[in-house]
């Protein structure tokens, strides 16, 4: 079962970089498999700053590579999760 954080993150790339859900799972590379340029990293970066009210540093925004990866620095480091 996924948490409530992995749905939201989920949700907000389907939103924000108009790709299909069924593609995103805590697996998916969001470079290689969803095409994401830095650009739209900083993108979801901010997204999700916005919605779980914390600031990614620096260093955490350079190990993300997965939706997992994703979720698992949300649930180490925002207040609301």
């Amino acid at each position: 079962m996924q948490s409530d954080i992995a749905k939201r993150v989920q949700e907000i790339i389907v939103e924000h970089f108009e790709k299909d859900l069924a593609d995103i799972t805590l697996d998916t590379l969001l470079e290689e498999d969803l095409e994401l340029d830095s650009l739209d990293m900083f993108d979801l970066i901010c997204a999700l700053e916005a919605e779980y009210n914390f600031i990614f540093e620096r260093e955490m925004g350079n190990s993300i590579k997965s939706v997992g990866d994703v979720v698992d620095k949300i649930k180490a480091h925002a207040p609301k999760a």
